[in-house]
């Protein structure tokens, strides 16, 4: 008992703290996941992820990647597939899919000693790319719309794509060296089989979110109970179609407009990404590190040749005839990293046939896993690099976004620009957003808060920081609560409307940064310009007066002019080339 419950208490806080170290090293997490969970499982011995959940353990396994998927399904919008990437990325999760099977196993078969029939088993594995990997490198590389779009849907829909066959391969296949009896059927009734059910679950979870009896909190348990139920529901018709009814249940959910969804989204991300450390930890625990190191150089060149020729080839193949230039063709062939479904699969798999002492089966485990730390690693120095290159990655977002329009913030826009600086305007007031366009300022005319598919999108990719500066509290309020899920808080400042200076939280429970110092507020400076002040630039060897506002620099990391406003303390010193703006 005692020995078990310090198993599960270990493994929560190896999950966790592995991910808190990502984050300070800006690596993705599932590099530190899978060192910590092998070292803690074969090479000190500290976790056992069998004897800790028993039989339980390849459906416990299953679940919680079903709500992983579900989790990054809920973020796919059908408007991210106009033009030719509906397309692409049907044949990329078709046509790729069956290239990366057939060239993958010709490739195992050829350079590890293992059976024809594991291999093929091996080559359904490694189609499955995944959200846990792709999302967490597209948000570090920053790529053009289309091409996050595309590498986006494909890694949440190739993955039950590749669970599904390898399922196939595992029942028609005789792993004692006999023949080979591959069902296309058994493909098209899985996929059926978790459509109606994932669509029977969004449809049975409507009205309960849009019943007002329920609480926003017990909306989101309402959610977990059923995507639950959908993909045990799945499963029991057809193996792995649960992944399907999982995929299908977040985007029909993603997709309507009858409820909001965006407590559900928050939740399931902290939810998912617990997920994934524990997954990632208990899976990795279960590789034999001499396994792996038994591999050698084989198994290195099977990484290396995945990365040039079997990722480039399914991508030239499922683009041919497409309007998609060759730059973003060459931007897909660059990312393409293996993920947790990845390792569940070889996980169930790899154990269900050692217990049938099928031959060779030993070898799943370690093969599986050093694609996926290898792709991982080649793809987070390749995917950068490429983005580059071919001139498709945003860079870092120095685009300012002033929420409110007040003669003396069009004034601040309008130094902001003069400075150099990327800036726009968007107001709630018509009046004052005509007052900024006869200005000649940029004004976003889409909702603020809305989905993030309008094409004058306020907070598209450009956009680093955001001040709001609006005359009402209790919409700036909500505006920070709001935006800092986008953008982070440290991103998103707030103004005070009046005098009286509101106590801003910040979603991490700490005061928000007081925007231009202590005493200011949208009152004091709405005053203050009435009165004859203004925004003056200066040089840093100027003498300062009166209210600083900011700081125009050039970044150090891409050379582009990033705005650094004044939170009170100290005003930071000066740069030579800085642009200070002072009310005057």
């Amino acid at each position: 008992m005692d020995d078990e419950l310090l198993g599960l208490a270990l493994v929560v806080v190896l999950a966790v703290g592995a991910q808190l170290l990502a984050a300070r090293l800006v690596i993705p997490a599932i590099v530190p996941l899978l060192v910590v969970g092998v070292l803690a499982g074969d090479v000190f011995e500290l976790i056992d992820p069998q004897q800790l959940l028993g039989p339980a353990f390849t459906d416990a396994i299953s679940i919680a990647v079903g709500i992983i998927l579900f989790e990054g399904a809920l973020g796919l919008r059908r408007e991210e597939l106009a033009g030719p990437v509906r397309g692409v990325v049907a044949r990329l999760c078709s046509v790729g899919a069956l290239v990366t099977w057939v060239c993958s196993a010709l490739l195992v078969d050829a350079l590890l000693d293992v059976s024809h029939a594991i291999a093929i088993l091996i080559g359904a594995i490694v189609i499955v790319s995944g959200p846990t990997v792709v999302l967490p490198m597209l948000d570090f590389i920053r790529p053009v719309a289309r091409v996050r779009s595309l590498l986006k849907w494909e890694g949440i829909v190739v993955d039950p794509v590749g669970a599904i066959c390898a399922v196939i391969a595992f029942d028609a296949l005789d792993f004692s060296g006999g023949g080979v009896s591959l069902r296309l059927g058994d493909f098209g009734s899985t996929v059926l089989a978790g459509l109606a059910c994932g669509a029977a679950g969004a449809l049975v979870l409507m009205p309960l979110l849009q019943a007002r009896w329920l609480a926003e909190r017990q909306k989101v348990a309402a959610t977990l109970m059923a995507v639950v139920a959908a993909f045990a529901a799945a499963d029991l018709l057809r193996d792995d179609a649960g992944l399907v009814a999982a995929i299908a249940m977040g985007i029909a959910l993603a997709n309507q407009r009858r409820v909001e969804i965006e407590r559900i989204v928050e939740f399931k991300e902290t939810l998912g990404a617990i997920l994934l450390g524990l997954l990632f930890i208990l899976l990795s625990a279960t590789v034999d590190l001499t396994d792996v190191i038994d591999l050698g150089a084989p198994a290195l060149l099977l990484v290396v040749l995945l990365v040039l020729v079997v990722r480039p080839l399914g991508v030239a193949l499922s683009t041919v005839r497409s309007d998609l230039p060759w730059r973003e063709r060459l931007m897909l062939m660059a990312l393409a990293p293996r993920g947790i479904v990845a390792a569940s699969t070889a996980s169930v798999f790899g154990l269900e046939l050692q217990q049938q002492g099928a031959p060779g089966a030993d070898m799943i485990v370690p093969v599986v896993f050093t694609v996926i730390a290898g792709t991982v690693v080649v793809y987070a120095v390749l995917g950068p690099l490429a983005a580059r290159l071919l001139g498709l990655a945003h860079g870092e977002p120095a685009g300012v976004l002033i929420v409110g329009a007040a003669p003396w913030a069009r004034a601040l826009a309008r130094a902001l620009a003069t400075a150099g600086a990327e800036v726009r305007l968007w107001s709630p007031h018509a009046e004052e957003a005509a007052a900024a366009r006869a200005e000649g300022l940029t004004v976003c005319a889409d909702p603020l808060l809305g989905d993030g598919a309008a094409s004058d999108d306020p907070l598209d990719e450009a956009v680093g920081l955001v001040l709001v500066t609006t005359a009402d509290d209790a919409f700036n309020e909500l505006l920070v609560e709001r935006l800092s899920q986008e953008l982070g808080t440290a991103r998103v400042l707030a103004l005070p409307a009046g005098t009286a200076r509101p106590q801003l939280l910040a979603r991490d429970g700490g005061l928000e940064p007081p925007l231009f110092g202590a005493e200011a507020s949208a009152l004091v400076l709405e005053r203050r310009f009435a009165a004859g002040a203004r925004v003056r630039a200066r040089a840093p060897g100027d003498p300062a007066e009166g209210l600083p506002l900011a700081v125009v620099r050039e970044s150090s990391r891409n050379g582009a002019l990033a705005v650094h406003p004044f939170t009170g303390g100290a005003v930071p010193p000066a740069r030579p080339g800085d642009v200070l703006l002072d009310l005057v």
